[in-house]
């Protein structure tokens, strides 16, 4: 279902995953900034990104190959970095037209604030000093993290209690991933599973649900690996960072 959402910096059910949610009822933005150190050298958005995660980052699949969308994402990042706390306050009023939007089409908002990026933002109060996830406490926010901090608070309950965090995996990160997964949290792992293929039904002994049947991980059950196929330059990776299926 296309919904069209007039924001400034949120893209509203704009690529094929978040598109999907529109059947389970939910009105998805989210937020696309460049990742890593792609707006800036001095500063990386991306702090606990391995150079697997880098070379193979969702930035380079379908629309972000695209030229002006690359310019676009920077052009947001560069905004972000230049006064965080004004560009919370953009992403208030972006969140509020979602929010009035999906009750005008019966719809459930959704906002996943770290589309191409891993920052902290439960912790970003803007010029209010009150996080985004506080200011709409009936919003469920979404992430995925390789912050393993983040992460393992989240699972520990002491995350704002709308903000659903999954841990990523890496090729360098097991250990994290051990972690996350003892403090009951989710983790997202790419296969090399092809588009029409089936997932593994299980990895390292737990259950995996198929993550791009929709980007809706807060509906996800606990205890799980989330599994993606590797889209874009994830599809030649040989850094180690997508799993090897036979």
């Amino acid at each position: 279902m296309q919904i069209t959402v007039n924001t400034t910096l949120l893209s509203v059910n704009a690529d094929a995953k978040t598109s999907k949610g529109s059947n389970s009822g939910y009105l998805t933005g989210i937020l696309y900034l460049a990742p890593a150190n792609e707006a800036s050298p001095k500063v990386n958005v991306c702090p606990f990104a391995s150079e697997g995660c880098k070379a193979v980052c969702l930035y380079s699949a379908g629309r972000g190959k695209m030229d002006s969308v690359v310019k676009a994402r920077i052009a947001k990042t560069l905004r972000f970095l230049e006064d965080p706390k004004a560009f919370v306050e953009l992403l208030a009023i972006d969140i509020q037209k979602i929010v009035s939007k999906a009750a005008k089409v019966g719809m459930t908002p959704a906002i996943r604030l770290n589309g191409t990026s891993d920052l902290p933002w439960e912790k970003l109060g803007g010029k209010l000093g009150v996080a985004l996830m506080n200011r709409f406490p009936s919003v469920a926010f979404y992430d995925y993290t390789k912050n393993p901090n983040r992460a393992i608070a989240y699972a520990e309950g002491k995350m704002p209690a709308n903000y659903h965090l999954t841990f990523s995996k890496s090729e360098c990160n097991d250990d994290a991933v051990a972690k996350v997964i003892k403090a009951g949290g989710n983790v997202a792992a790419v296969f090399s599973t092809k588009k029409a293929d089936e997932l593994p039904e299980s990895y390292q002994g737990k259950d995996v649900v198929d993550g791009d049947k929709t980007d809706l991980r807060f509906l996800d059950k606990k205890g799980v690996f989330v599994g993606l196929r590797a889209k874009g330059d994830a599809r030649s990776d040989s850094s180690g960072f997508v799993i090897t299926i036979d």
